[in-house]
């Protein structure tokens, strides 16, 4: 689970594909994983090293059993014996043949000694499997610390992720509205540079017209003055309404801009949340409990 969360936090995109707490504490996680497997597998040896010796104990002391169980009828069979017992008779030379290979020291010793080999590797079983169980408990207890760990960096990083988010669909938005009222402000500002064609237009006619005044009536009076600085004043008014239209093009420019990194930036973010609190946070529900961690159930 770790290394695939691990696997799928490489599609992260753009700025949010970082070493942040989360890919720290999952890598942590495979850490302390692969360190409790690498211990139960020493005791796991252990335990199969022990459990051979044990098995070798036991046939130590099944086989002298059984011998002293051979011994036992024999004793008792020759014990039995009398005169007048079927199955006696001479056996000539017996008494010259000398089998043994043992003393009653070394016969009680050997006895001894299995029983106190046996007593020596049932202490070190108990001794093992103690050791097994508390191995189980604090790897057990380790894997889950490690696994909280990780569940809490992610939780962190959902929430800062999905802040993120939220801040950046309330600038989006905002962007919009400032989108929609600088095109309504550029539609405004060619209204009013169309609206003051027919103006110039007017005074530009009469003046024309005003020139072919014959002789001395092409006279400078009030009405040329005041044609001439109309026209003017209705050419420098188209001109500051044509910077201005300049000025707003180019502030919607920049917030086209603006909302295309939004959008990006709104992409990368909807990816990480999904990624982080869909697919990692989904898998990471199914952890498996105490008991079975540590190998009860």
């Amino acid at each position: 689970v770790a290394q695939e969360c691990l696997l799928h936090r490489e599609k992260r995109m753009g700025i949010d594909l970082v070493h942040d707490d989360v890919e720290k504490q999952l890598m942590t996680e495979v850490d302390v994983i692969h360190s409790c497997q690498e211990r139960m597998r020493r005791h796991l040896d252990k335990a199969m090293a022990q459990l051979a010796a044990d098995r070798a104990a036991q046939h130590e002391l099944e086989k002298d059993l059984s011998d002293k169980q051979t011994a036992h009828r024999i004793d008792d069979k020759c014990h039995h014996l009398r005169n007048t017992s079927d199955g006696i008779g001479y056996y000539r030379g017996v008494e010259r043949v000398d089998a043994t290979i043992s003393v009653p020291e070394s016969w009680a010793k050997f006895t001894d000694d299995n029983i106190l080999r046996s007593q020596s590797e049932r202490a070190a079983s108990a001794k093992l499997r103690d050791d097994i169980e508390t191995l189980l408990v604090v790897t057990a207890n380790e894997m889950w610390n490690q696994f909280n760990k990780a569940n809490v960096a992610f939780t962190n990083r959902i929430s800062e992720t999905a802040d993120a988010k939220n801040k950046i669909q309330a600038h989006l938005a905002k962007t919009l509205r400032e989108i929609f009222e600088t095109e309504m402000t550029i539609e405004a500002i060619r209204k009013a540079i169309r609206e003051k064609g027919p103006s110039l237009k007017v005074a530009q006619t009469r003046l024309d017209e005003r020139t072919r005044r014959p002789n001395v009536e092409l006279c400078r009076d009030s009405a040329q003055l005041r044609l001439v600085n109309e026209v003017y004043e209705i050419d420098d008014t188209i001109q500051g309404l044509q910077q201005r239209l300049r000025d707003a093009e180019d502030t919607l420019q920049a917030l086209v801009h603006t909302k295309a990194n939004l959008e990006h930036d709104l992409a990368v973010k909807a990816n990480s949340l999904f990624i982080d609190q869909e697919k990692c946070m989904g898998m990471r529900k199914t952890f498996p409990n105490t008991l079975r961690l540590v190998g009860y159930t």
